[in-house]
């Protein structure tokens, strides 16, 4: 299935990620209250460890989140759902808006398999967000790589 590399909602424009994304992911992916949510980003986050992203051959669907023109985060749909924000943009909804975008374009295909999300005990921003969404939790798991306990979710068209 492929999706579309631009999607617009009211506020947010998604789109592929940039050589011009570089300062402003770098900035927002050296903030440790962003990461210490994210598996697995290194820490600190550089220009090469960005690049290395850029250079990705990636099969699945990213993007970047922006509003007028000024990046916020980014969201994937691959083996699972995952989205992430500066820390200015905490608390505004983008996450749930392009989320919704991405969801919507998922799930207009009618073979659309059920996307898999997860977030970490503790981020009850995330949580809300996918319970917003729809998702429903299927268990937990151990995530080795930090030792912390995940709620493993899942949305059905």
């Amino acid at each position: 299935m492929s999706l579309p590399a631009h999607l617009l909602t009211d506020r947010l424009a998604l789109r592929p990620l940039a050589a011009e994304d570089e300062a402003a992911c770098v900035a927002a992916l050296s903030d440790l209250e962003v990461v210490r949510w994210l598996a697995p980003v290194p820490w600190p986050y550089g220009a090469g460890e960005f690049r290395a992203f850029l250079a990705d051959p990636v099969p699945a669907a990213r993007w970047v989140i922006c509003r007028e023109g000024v990046f916020l985060g980014m969201i994937g749909l691959d083996h699972q759902f995952g989205y992430w924000l500066a820390r200015p943009a905490w608390g505004q909804g983008f996450a749930r808006e392009a989320a919704r975008a991405v969801l919507v374009a998922h799930f207009a295909d009618p073979a659309a398999e059920p996307v898999h999300a997860g977030y970490f005990e503790g981020n009850a921003r995330s949580a809300r967000v996918l319970a917003n969404l729809g998702f429903h939790e299927i268990g937990r798991s151990l995530v080795c790589i930090r030792l912390r306990s995940m709620r493993c979710c899942r949305m059905w068209n």
